[in-house]
């Protein structure tokens, strides 16, 4: 039975190389229709050395719980390009955005101007928008952090051959809106936070959900020295002021970066596009029942109920 497995050590999830559902599978899922998807037709660019990572992983989905240990997997993904195709296998099979367009919503950020910057795509079904309270998640496979962050948004289509020419100015030009914004972090693998990066990618980097508060417009950006900006976060009542703490110092330090791997994973980047740019409080962590609160000064409010 399943209950009984010992999943402490070793591998107790999906086959790593077969198309069979886990070991202990309830027998009434046992059936064709349950069974994974046939990568080769559905994701031709995903190579082979990352079938093992998406089985898994389309198996803790499937059944609302971590199914397997990153650090199993992570070894047979090589290279951020494989985990990368391994996330978007997974969009295509649960149709977390449509297939003739870049994703509609993105996270992306750094933890200084030095460090690398990482820019990965949402999905769109987990987007909140338009509730100043965000109702509770589900399902939770590992943990409630959540991180409060300022989001901005695109004005006008962006092709590839504009978004190679882009200088900061030009960036920062194409934002029509901002808005204040909550991301819920989770992930899907038995080791949580601790498995491997390539891992954590695989699986949208951390990404649990993204909540939109009220848009406004871009004009708010102007002038605004973000070395002064005070974020408030609140859990249950109990404040904490942070002050100037966005690891690149600007929010839309990031913007031209983005806007360039977008445009050359995906073509172009349509007008519209979200992309929200990183933590000013860390990771709080949360339990079930906990409200999460975020304002911005002169940016707005927004809440979360985990």
């Amino acid at each position: 039975m399943a209950e009984n497995k010992d999943c402490s050590t070793g591998w107790c999830g999906p086959a790593p190389f077969a198309n069979t559902p886990p070991i202990g599978l309830a027998p009434e899922l046992q059936t064709q229709e349950e069974m994974l998807p046939q990568w080769e037709e559905l994701a031709p660019d995903l190579p082979l050395d990352g079938y093992a990572t998406a089985d898994a992983l389309w198996w803790s989905r499937k059944l609302g719980e971590p199914q397997a240990l990153g650090s199993d997997l992570a070894p047979l993904l090589g290279d951020e390009d494989t985990a990368r195709a391994v996330q978007r296998a997974l969009a295509r099979t649960w149709d977390w955005w449509p297939a003739d367009r870049a994703p509609r919503y993105w996270k992306s950020g750094g933890a200084s101007r030095e460090a690398a910057l990482l820019h990965v795509p949402l999905p769109e079904n987990g987007i909140r928008q338009g509730q100043a309270l965000a109702s509770a998640p589900e399902p939770v496979f590992n943990l409630r952090g959540a991180e409060a962050e300022i989001a901005l948004r695109i004005g006008k289509d962006v092709s590839a051959e504009q978004a190679a020419a882009l200088d900061d100015a030009g960036a920062l030009a194409l934002v029509d809106g901002v808005t204040v914004s909550i991301e819920w972090l989770d992930v899907r693998w038995r080791d949580g936070l601790k498995a491997p990066a390539l891992a954590l990618l695989a699986d949208g980097q951390c990404h649990g959900g993204l909540a939109l508060g009220e848009w406004l417009p871009a004009s708010v950006l102007a002038s605004r020295d973000w070395s002064q900006q005070l974020c408030t976060v609140a859990v249950n009542g109990q404040a904490q002021i942070f002050t100037g703490t966005h690891s690149l110092g600007d929010p839309a330090w990031l913007l031209r970066d983005w806007l360039q791997h977008v445009a050359r994973e995906y073509g172009s980047v349509p007008a519209g596009t979200v992309v929200t740019t990183g933590t000013w409080c860390g990771s709080m962590p949360l339990n079930a029942g906990d409200l999460f609160e975020v304002e911005f000064d002169g940016l707005g409010r927004l809440g979360w109920q985990f």
